[in-house]
């Protein structure tokens, strides 16, 4: 039997436009573009500042560099941190109105958590639009019996680690918990933990999934 519902955010949850920021990114940095992405993925700087191994000013300063020094390697072109971090935050279209009332309903009957890997900027951005767009400064709390941000708890999917820190934290049993994700690699590291992990495609609506499986 179901107890508890962990949810992904992006993509689940909240509709993201994934290639937002590389398209932005190569309008900023040109034809270092390719230089640029395959240098930051070698030195891991998304999943450091994921897992809040660099803070948010090491990580434009990694990106654009500050104080006139550039991106850290050879050619790059300069932009600013203010440029950056509206790339960073185009992925972000919205999350409708419907989805926060499905929350609501499901907690009625279940315990509901989040477990996302976000970012300091991002988390940032979202509270932002929690408040402006739907008036909420206590989305968090309202609408989840707990919340799990990688950059806080240092852990990231698809690590079986940060389920199982989830697991520890809420006292929950895998087997009585179901995790939806738009990533087969996270859904499939749940299930290794003894999670219920489920596939969702992005292209679907969450709510109607939730209802095929009698939830």
């Amino acid at each position: 039997m179901i107890r508890n519902i962990i949810f992904d955010f992006g993509n689940v949850l909240f509709d993201l436009d994934l290639a937002a920021f590389e398209r932005e990114m190569k309008n900023l940095w040109g034809e270092n573009f390719a230089v640029a992405k395959e240098k930051l993925l070698r030195e891991r700087v998304f999943e450091l500042y994921e897992t809040g191994g660099l803070s948010t000013a090491e990580f434009l300063e990694k990106l654009c560099g500050i104080n006139g020094n550039v991106a850290h390697f050879e050619g790059a072109p300069h932009c600013s941190p203010e440029q950056v971090v509206a790339a960073w935050n185009a992925i972000f279209i919205g999350m409708p109105q419907h989805r926060f009332e499905l929350l609501l309903r499901l907690r009625q009957r279940y315990k509901v958590f989040l477990l996302s890997n976000i970012n300091e900027l991002h988390e940032r951005w979202i509270a932002d639009y929690m408040l402006r767009e739907h008036g909420l400064p206590d989305y968090e709390s309202l609408h989840f019996d707990g919340v799990y941000f990688s950059h806080l708890i240092r852990l990231r999917k698809p690590m079986p680690e940060a389920f199982e820190y989830v697991l520890a934290d809420a006292e929950l049993v895998p087997a009585q918990t179901v995790f939806f994700d738009d990533l087969p690699e996270n859904v499939e590291a749940a299930r290794q933990v003894g999670i219920q992990g489920v596939w969702h495609d992005p292209a679907t609506e969450i709510g109607e999934r939730l209802l095929k499986m009698k939830f």
